[in-house]
């Protein structure tokens, strides 16, 4: 974080930019809704005359302001509570033979699948498909070195059948299991 200026205008200054760098240096009151904000909420500005400015969350609470529901200024940041549910849907998708699906994923997350699938994207690099190929791949080149035989390989590491297998061979591995 950034450290902003302790001054009234340069903190009034951060909540009209909707600074995120602003984030967990100071919290802002609204005196008629009675709620509380970051920084960087994005709910509608308030007039300035009916702002107050709080070092912490509590010191907030304590002035008998409520946690805006929108921004949620007592919780982990949106960038860290994104993060925690990709982390949760890579550990799914690592878990299992057959990868979950969008769907499943997005509702273990509590987000609808588009939204889900964007959240994913940003965080992770590479769309859930995508993470779920490659963790094919890492199980498929580790029971490789692990069975006898390709074929148990392949239905070791979640392959239903030996076409899909050799179909993707190239793109997994760069060469032919053998």
């Amino acid at each position: 974080m950034k450290a902003i200026s302790s001054t009234d205008a340069d903190r009034w200054r951060a909540v009209l930019g909707r600074d995120a760098h602003a984030d967990g240096t100071f919290f802002y009151s609204v005196e008629t809704t009675g709620i509380f904000c970051r920084p960087s909420c994005p709910s509608r500005r308030p007039r300035r005359e009916n702002v107050r400015f709080h070092l912490t969350a509590a010191a907030a609470q304590r002035d008998g302001f409520r946690a805006c529901r929108r921004c949620r200024p007592t919780e982990a940041g949106l960038q860290l509570r994104h993060a925690a549910l990709v982390e949760a849907a890579c550990r799914a998708i690592d878990a299992g033979d057959a990868p979950p699906t969008l769907g499943a994923l997005a509702d273990a997350a509590g987000m609808s699948r588009f939204h889900f699938h964007r959240i994913f994207r940003k965080v992770a690099g590479v769309t859930p498909r995508a993470y779920a190929a490659a963790a094919r791949g890492r199980r498929v080149r580790k029971e490789l070195g692990r069975t006898a035989t390709v074929t148990e390989a392949i239905y070791g590491a979640g392959f239903n059948s030996s076409g899909r297998f050799y179909a993707a061979t190239d793109a997994l591995l760069g060469m032919t299991p053998t």
